[in-house]
């Protein structure tokens, strides 16, 4: 079974995209290789919102940007290409762009070889930042890469 190979996290339900700065759940990485998050956006209004994923000491601490690689996939309306992905991108950070991205699913992998984990910062944090005016959700789920194998993991969130 895929949840007892992988750790399967709900990071954020319905985030609003219109706060100035908001975040989901932090994950501690230093038991898993690598994260995968699955990003539903939701009906988009205007403006845009930048997502970045950082690390830090302690959960919810966004000390240091870490490096990620992200795909988008077509909105679920579009059809036989609904399942997509598009060219990889690597960055720190990525652009919800409004009247674009309606309905789409952005993926996106990170190595937990990419966080500062020799200054301790092992906790990841995904964030939303808004412009003016900025409407929508999303919704966010991560599959984590154990270090070590076992049927059930212990719990990442704390």
């Amino acid at each position: 079974m895929l949840a007892e190979k992988y750790k399967i996290v709900p990071v954020a339900s319905d985030l609003d995209l219109n706060t100035a700065t908001t975040s989901g759940d932090s994950i501690n990485m230093k038991n898993y290789h690598k994260a995968t998050f699955i990003c539903g956006y939701q009906t988009l209004g205007s403006g845009s919102s930048l997502l970045t994923l950082n690390c830090g000491p302690t959960q919810g601490v966004a000390s240091t940007a870490v490096t990620f690689d992200y795909a988008w996939m077509t909105a679920a309306a579009a059809g036989t290409d609904a399942d997509v992905l598009t060219a990889w991108t690597s960055g720190t950070s990525v652009t919800a762009t409004y009247g674009t991205y309606s309905n789409y699913t952005l993926v996106i992998e990170v190595s937990a070889a990419a966080m500062d984990m020799a200054n301790g910062y092992e906790w990841l944090t995904i964030l939303s930042t808004a412009a003016g005016g900025s409407t929508g959700n999303v919704q966010i789920h991560a599959i984590l890469e154990p270090r070590y194998l076992g049927g059930q993991s212990v719990t990442c969130l704390e």
